[in-house]
């Protein structure tokens, strides 16, 4: 009788193990893919505070995913929104055409926005929405929708709806953005399928947790002598720079800017990103689904231009604690044996001048309008009265070619001398004319990350490279970094058939949207100029 039960125990848990063993085997391609976008992340930072970390977050990525250490947008500019339309295209500015924010448009004479259409908008003015009409190229998501017929769902959320068109495609079903002045989300782009908010997200909103996150204070995680800045910069905090802030509400518009730019604003998108896949069913059938996630690391308290300093180490260390969080949440709902996660930055941080000076490394501040209007009476000393230069933006000089023809000039003399003024200024490593650029060697990385941001029609005549550890000063006074390229990315990919393993050479990021097609089975980005990653699986 014993013998029998026992044969009946092991066979029962026999059956046991077959079927948990069955849950766990990966479907035959994602049925979700995740994109973790992290705002101003770099390596070094995930070195500098790996001990700080803990395991079932980002360490979770690292260790049971493919890490590469040193992913890099060799072209781009200020823009975020460049860089994500890379990610999503896989191509370079040059090919999908958003080399900036916005650019001059020589033919309609006017400035024109790359999100906003053929006017500068203020972000703010939530009248008017953003969308990818200038986007030249077809993203990742749109090609898995065009094989599905529709049946696939994308969706991101984030901070900015400016950057999350560009995750999107050009017919993404769910865009939402975290409103400043209400705190609540709101639809991000002019939706055809969301004419109104969808009762789910109504009923989200009405927990009003936004409101409830700003009645606490921000102060650090864990022991402030244990943190990075306070082991190797503790010279930069004053004794009354204490770390506690309020995230009480503000007067006016952006009222909730303080707590939806601390932590508490990278916790929403992660509550409200649950809300989403549960009630609208990311993952639940055959046909794949992508989900774009934008959080960030920078808050507007502390130092705003550092990498290392304890405010953005308690945001990543917070951050952390939400993906841990969010990945436990994805293997109860989808399975992380069928879900694609890839996390990555959308930019660097920068070190501050300040931190140049204090190991003496060369820097400076260029102002490039400053140097336009130099560059206009130079060009009127020279050739008469006249505005000679339209406009100048993110290191590239408009020149009015209309009044150049008007007076029967060469441009290309013109771009020249142009060039050769600009080039004695200081700060200015490179001033080219794109005359020239198009035949210069793509060999030389500083030439080349030139050359892939430029397209014919959106870029100015003449194109700049500041020098390494430059800053730029913009119109409203803010400083900003020139890096000379972005690289140091952290790239993960995780779950499904991802193996485990380091690699440290450096990988463009145009390679993303191949990469995860050929694992989707589906026709790459009609732009596409990455090719695919090998021995992500086995």
């Amino acid at each position: 009788m014993f013998k029998q039960t026992l044969n009946i125990l092991l066979a029962l848990l026999l059956c046991f193990n077959t079927v948990a063993f069955a849950q766990k085997v990966p479907s035959k391609r994602p049925k979700l893919v995740v994109f973790i976008m992290v705002n101003q992340l770099n390596t070094h930072q995930l070195v500098a505070f790996k001990d700080q970390l803990s395991d079932n977050g980002l360490k979770r990525l690292i260790n049971g995913g493919t890490y590469y250490r040193n992913a890099s947008y060799p072209a781009g500019s200020t823009y975020y929104g460049s860089n994500l339309a890379t990610i999503y295209t896989g191509a370079y500015a040059s090919t999908h055409g958003i080399v900036s924010d916005w650019w001059y448009d020589h033919l309609r004479g006017k400035e024109v926005s790359a999100a906003y259409g053929d006017l500068i908008l203020n972000e703010d003015d939530k009248s008017h929405y953003p969308t990818t009409d200038r986007l030249l190229t077809s993203t990742l998501t749109d090609e898995l929708q065009w094989i599905n017929n529709r049946t696939s769902k994308v969706g991101a959320i984030g901070f900015n709806s400016n950057y999350l068109i560009w995750t999107g495609g050009h017919n993404p079903d769910h865009l939402f953005m975290i409103n400043d002045d209400t705190g609540a989300f709101s639809v991000a782009n002019k939706s055809d399928t969301i004419s109104s908010l969808l009762d789910w997200v109504v009923d989200f909103n009405d927990k009003e947790l936004l409101q409830m996150y700003s009645k606490r204070s921000w102060g650090p995680l864990n022991n402030l002598n244990r943190y990075y800045q306070m082991k190797y910069f503790s010279e930069q905090r004053g004794e009354s720079n204490a770390f506690m802030y309020s995230l009480e509400p503000q007067e006016g518009k952006g009222a909730y800017i303080p707590v939806v730019h601390s932590p508490f604003g990278n916790t929403l998108i992660h509550d409200f990103a649950m809300s989403l896949i549960v009630n609208e069913e990311y993952g639940k059938d055959e046909a794949t689904d992508v989900l774009t996630l934008h959080f960030t690391t920078r808050s507007v308290h502390g130092d705003k231009s550092g990498a290392f300093d304890a405010e953005t180490e308690d945001m990543i260390l917070r951050l952390d604690m939400e993906i841990a969080s969010l990945l436990k949440k994805i293997d109860k709902e989808v399975g992380l044996e069928n879900t694609l996660v890839v996390t990555t930055s959308v930019d660097a941080p920068a070190r501050s001048m300040e931190e140049n000076n204090d190991h003496h490394i060369p820097t400076g501040v260029f102002n490039g309008n400053k140097a336009s209007s130099l560059l206009n009476l130079f060009l009127m000393a020279k050739y008469g009265q006249g505005k000679w230069v339209m406009t100048y933006h993110d290191v590239q000089i408009y020149l009015n070619r209309d009044l150049i023809k008007k007076q029967k000039l060469d441009i290309r003399i013109i771009e020249q001398e142009a060039a050769h003024f600009l080039r004695d200024m200081e700060g200015v490593a490179f001033a080219i004319p794109v005359s020239e650029l198009q035949n210069l060697p793509s060999d030389i990385t500083s030439l080349r990350s030139l050359k892939l941001n430029y397209h014919p029609i959106r870029s100015g005549d003449i194109v700049l490279k500041i020098q390494p550890g430059w800053v730029e000063e913009l119109e409203d006074g803010r400083k900003i970094n020139r890096s000379w390229s972005a690289t140091h990315m952290p790239l993960i990919f995780y779950g499904w058939k991802i193996k485990h393993q380091e690699v440290y050479e450096s990988v463009p990021m145009i390679n993303v949207a191949p990469t995860i097609s050929s694992f989707l089975e589906i026709p790459f980005p009609n732009g596409s100029e990455g090719t695919t990653l090998k021995g992500l699986i086995d």
